[in-house]
């Protein structure tokens, strides 16, 4: 049995944040594992419990991997996706700062063990119903591209590269780094989408040969930045569509009932989908992966992995 060395980490007494880091054996590569950055759902924290439970459960590992399965703990107490505190979202702040906010404390020290990982996932639950998928800067990294074809998700859809972003910091840095969305409502497990997540990953260690067991076979489609669909009277929402599925322009996706149909307006694949819900003028309703071939946000040079500053 792997026993994990535990670094809990305070951040700040008085409310209570502590950040536990767990980790999995002590050698290369490293992997560091991030859940719970805010508090909307908690299937992405089931999601790297299930992975800890598995680690536990070998006799060794090849490398080592760090699990932080509650990144922001006061605000997955509170089930908000921003601090009471100060008001700032956490993963629009790294690389963070020693001496600021509390929520900018928290980056920093997480920027401090990702600094040290040869790869970076980040896992995190959508505001919508989704199929799980992976969100990265594979267009402009080809070491952000390596790790997302290794990890047996369907979908590989490109980052909007928001600076500030943990994982868009750390491939600009160098180091491959992918966030993985996954479906979950607020307050709620999908244990279904956990096990998806968790098995990925786990597949992606033993193709690194890090743990045991049979690999499978790796398939994923490269899409572009997805777009939101919003609708435009109010009303219950039903979806027609399924998620995944790869729609063309004008595709009826769903209906506001009695009122009328939700057209697709640009072709691609569903990669979130609300579920039947009411709904208000302009609400978003629907997020289409665009195809690889469309360049509508025009950010897509290739660029090679920078030198690191460490």
């Amino acid at each position: 049995m792997v026993k994990p060395v535990v670094d809990a980490v305070d951040i700040d007494l008085k409310t209570g944040t502590t950040l536990g880091f767990y980790t999995y054996g002590d050698d290369h590569p490293r992997v560091l594992i991030v859940a719970g950055m805010d508090g909307i759902s908690a299937t992405d924290v089931y999601a790297s419990y299930l992975i800890m439970k598995h680690l536990r459960g070998l006799d060794r590992i090849d490398g080592s991997v760090t699990v932080l399965p509650v990144a922001n703990p006061l605000t997955f107490r509170l089930g908000a996706r921003v601090s009471p505190l100060d008001s700032q979202d956490l993963d629009t702040t790294f690389p963070g700062s020693e001496r600021g906010t509390v929520t900018e404390r928290t980056a920093w020290e997480i920027w401090r063990h990702a600094a040290q990982a040869q790869y970076v996932i980040h896992l995190r639950a959508g505001p919508l119903s989704c199929v799980s998928h992976i969100i990265a800067l594979h267009r402009d990294y080809i070491h952000v591209r390596n790790l997302a074809s290794q990890l047996s998700l369907p979908l590989v859809v490109q980052s909007l590269g928001t600076r500030g972003a943990l994982t868009v910091e750390a491939a600009h840095e160098g180091i491959p780094a992918v966030t993985i969305e996954m479906r979950g409502g607020r307050g709620e497990v999908e244990p279904q989408a956990a096990v998806e997540v968790k098995e990925a990953i786990l597949n992606f260690l033993r193709i690194k040969d890090m743990i045991p067991g049979d690999r499978m076979e790796v398939s994923s489609t490269l899409m572009g930045i997805p777009q939101q669909v919003n609708v435009d009277t109010e009303g219950f929402f039903i979806p027609t569509a399924n998620l995944g599925e790869v729609v063309e322009y004008d595709d009826v996706i769903g209906q506001v009932q009695d009122r009328a149909e939700v057209h697709a307006p640009y072709a691609g694949a569903v990669v979130a989908l609300s579920r039947m819900s009411y709904v208000f003028e302009g609400d978003v309703i629907a997020r289409i992966a665009a195809p690889l071939g469309d360049r509508r946000k025009g950010q897509e040079s290739e660029r090679t992995a920078p030198r690191r500053k460490w």
